[in-house]
């Protein structure tokens, strides 16, 4: 008798030491889900449009030629998407660095924070997550065409259309001499 309560001792020792072992996994793995949660390596292979997502990059000085300390180096539009729903709008602002990042945080906290769900830093990156309301009405295959007419003005020879733009007035102009 003092052997089957021993072997009963024994098994009853061995499962507590196998579920707490269990147990220890599991929360292991569920704090490695949550560290890892809501953080995405960012870099330029990210920033591709794909079957999930489409992408609008734009470079700081297509924006606008007045550059200041918290003007971002790139800006990335992210559109994500399931068939012809969009899922998910978020804004990438990149910057030199994590500390220019971290630095100019705050000043675009403070502009109007209508339509935006949150605003945080990951890594060199400003991320601005867009409210649902600011996405409702598009469809995947609006953005999609809008990326593809934006990459195109991008692409676009400026130096061509201006002298198109030159040519057409000089010739209004000799024709509205012309006529008297």
């Amino acid at each position: 008798m003092a052997e089957e309560a021993k072997k009963k001792k024994n098994n009853k020792n061995l499962i507590i030491g196998i579920c707490t072992g269990v147990l220890v996994i599991a929360v292991i793995v569920v704090a490695i889900i949550f560290a890892t949660k809501g953080t995405t390596n960012l870099n330029d292979a990210y920033f591709v449009s794909d079957n999930t997502k489409y992408v609008l990059t734009v470079n700081s000085d297509e924006l606008s030629e007045e550059k200041t300390e918290i003007t971002p180096i790139k800006t990335h539009l992210v559109y994500y998407y399931s068939g012809d729903d969009i899922t998910g709008m978020i804004t990438y602002m990149e910057f030199a660095d994590e500390a220019t990042a971290k630095s100019s945080i705050e000043a675009y906290k403070s502009i109007d924070q209508t339509g935006v769900k949150s605003i945080y830093t990951n890594g060199k990156y400003i991320v601005v997550e867009m409210a649902e309301d600011q996405y409702a009405n598009i469809t995947a295959s609006d953005v999609k065409q809008q990326i593809e007419f934006m990459e195109m003005l991008k692409n676009v020879d400026t130096n061509n259309v201006e002298a198109i733009d030159d040519k057409t007035t000089t010739e209004t102009n000799e024709t509205t001499q012309d006529t008297k």
